[in-house]
């Protein structure tokens, strides 16, 4: 089998990957290096991936960077977590990418993140209150819209565990360092989420013995 390797640690992008890894219970080498401690900078990251940003994935000679690109190539070449009937449906494909583009763009990007840079890193993206009261508001009404579509369910994609349940439990778990309110039925589920054993394996080895101090969201 060709050796995997995982370039980064310390992040809400890296703990999707670890927590992937988890749970398809790979074996896999972790290089521990983080964001803005100029590691992402060394001349030998920067054969890996040179836009210096963690985690990437080194698949024997296979270099995949973005965590969504690694958990969907690691999803599809390992079939440990095997996809039910209505994942592989065209109908199932569709909501995929309906809830993938949802929580990247809307919950992630437009939202959190901009909490992330003004908020807890206004030293380097300057501080701007406005943007952060907004931002959370804008999560909270995206939130609140698709709340109909989590109720009752276990699982967010079909009736298996999937890389979506990751996406949407990191984000829960930003919500509620930020303290964005969330509707009772993701507060259940971000419950059940986070009491799965590679979940708290991953965030114990993911967040765990950093050399910057990190919010673990």
């Amino acid at each position: 089998m060709k050796p995997l390797t995982v370039w980064g640690v310390g992040t809400t992008r890296t703990m999707r990957v670890h927590w992937l890894m988890f749970e398809l219970g790979l074996d896999y080498e972790t290089q521990r290096i983080e964001s803005r401690t100029g590691e992402t900078q060394d001349p030998a990251y920067l054969k890996i991936n040179p836009k210096q940003k963690i985690p990437s994935l080194v698949d024997g000679d296979l270099v995949v960077t973005e965590s969504t690109a690694i958990m969907r190539h690691l999803r599809r070449c390992y079939d440990t977590l095997k996809y039910d009937e209505y994942q592989q449906s065209v109908e199932g494909q569709a909501a995929y990418d309906e809830w993938l583009s949802f929580m990247l763009m809307e919950l992630d990007a437009t939202s959190l993140y901009v909490v992330r840079r003004h908020r807890d890193l206004h030293q380097i993206y300057g501080k701007a209150d406005n943007a952060v009261s907004s931002s959370i508001a804008y999560f909270e009404k995206m939130i609140t819209s698709v709340e109909d579509r989590i109720k009752g369910r276990q699982f967010l994609w079909g009736s298996r565990f999937s890389e979506l349940d990751i996406h949407l439990t990191i984000l829960l778990d930003w919500a509620s360092a930020v303290d964005a309110k969330v509707p009772e039925a993701f507060v259940a589920y971000h419950s059940e989420m986070t009491q799965r054993g590679a979940y708290l394996a991953a965030r114990k080895f993911n967040f765990g013995e950093l050399q910057l101090p990190t919010i673990p969201v």
